[in-house]
């Protein structure tokens, strides 16, 4: 079946909505941030009875208009809760929050729980879902990290899990101008792969590149300004006709001995493997001219065994 693509808009009229959050790290800043400014009310930002993660949640609560509360005193009347902790913490916090909402309740608050990792299912929300809450995942395709939160407009978040949480994080997905997708709960693990090497992954690449330039001897406090013009354009190249069409360089034109004094200038250095994996997965997936002068020289030198010296023991004087 088709997947069916939700398409980003203005909602203004879901003031009455009520959210919290369990958890106040930059992925809960950035949503919660983004759905208060899109009219939703942020009712509460809970944390652990911890002092730092206590002061985070009072933070993040001054900056959107909430009450910061530990699990033990949320009053948690709130329409949808996200459970933004980290993925290790998922689980446990979701049979902490069933045995807090299964104490001297009758009618149980929020009626959706989701949670925001990209890597986990649902599944891990079963304590809620014995509840009788609807649970679901909802993670944006988005970096996270300390500082002003990112604008999620255009940003597509995955969802899965039941039915009606999954119509509450497409609806706030709308809400803030993101679009959003189902994905299947056995291929998180994937997609989140996906989303690790867009970001994570490929910051890990540009910083094995900016210690390169400083290896040729750029001042540290331009290589960054000069690495800009050429990211920037070579990532809008792949995004707009694909790696393929967008590949140059050496092992394009299959210069072999600009690739040579390539690997001789990284002998020994951490960037030497950074750059033998990328051009060793470029001969398999783009247009390398060359090949198999490309891989000789990628692999011959790395496979080929040290000359053992021959031993003076035995020889006749």
């Amino acid at each position: 079946m088709k997947a069916t693509l939700s398409k980003p808009s203005n909602a203004r009229g879901n003031s009455a909505k009520r959210i919290s959050f369990y958890g106040a790290g930059a992925l809960a800043s950035g949503l919660a941030k983004s759905l208060a400014a899109a009219g939703y009310r942020i009712d509460e930002i809970i944390a652990r009875d911890q002092a730092t993660s206590l002061r985070k949640a009072r933070t993040l609560a001054r900056a959107v208009g909430a009450r910061a509360a530990t699990l033990d005193a949320a009053e948690l009347e709130c329409d949808a809760l996200w459970l933004a902790v980290p993925d290790a913490a998922i689980e446990q916090s979701s049979r902490e929050l069933a045995r807090r909402l299964a104490v001297g309740r009758t009618a149980i608050r929020p009626r959706v729980v989701l949670h925001a990792s990209g890597a986990l299912s649902s599944t891990v929300l079963a304590a809620l879902a014995e509840c009788g809450l609807h649970t679901g995942s909802a993670h944006p395709m988005m970096t996270f990290v300390a500082g002003k939160p990112p604008s999620l407009r255009g940003v597509w978040f995955a969802v899965e899990g039941a039915p009606a949480a999954v119509r509450a994080a497409r609806a706030m997905a709308r809400g803030v101008g993101a679009r959003s997708f189902p994905i299947l709960p056995e291929s998180k693990a994937v997609y989140h792969l996906f989303g690790a090497m867009l970001s994570p992954m490929l910051a890990s690449e540009l910083e094995a590149a900016e210690r390169t330039g400083m290896r040729a001897g750029i001042d540290p406090r331009q290589v960054r300004k000069i690495m800009e013009p050429i990211v920037l354009r070579t990532v809008g190249n792949v995004l707009r006709q694909g790696a393929g069409k967008s590949f140059s360089g050496p092992l394009a034109r299959g210069d072999v001995s600009t690739i040579a004094s390539h690997l001789r200038a990284l002998a020994g250095s951490p960037e030497a493997g950074v750059y033998r994996a990328l051009a060793s997965y470029a001969l398999g997936t783009l247009p390398v001219k060359r090949r198999a002068a490309m891989a000789e020289l990628l692999n011959g030198e790395k496979q080929r065994p040290a000359r053992k010296r021959k031993s003076s023991r035995g020889r006749k004087a």
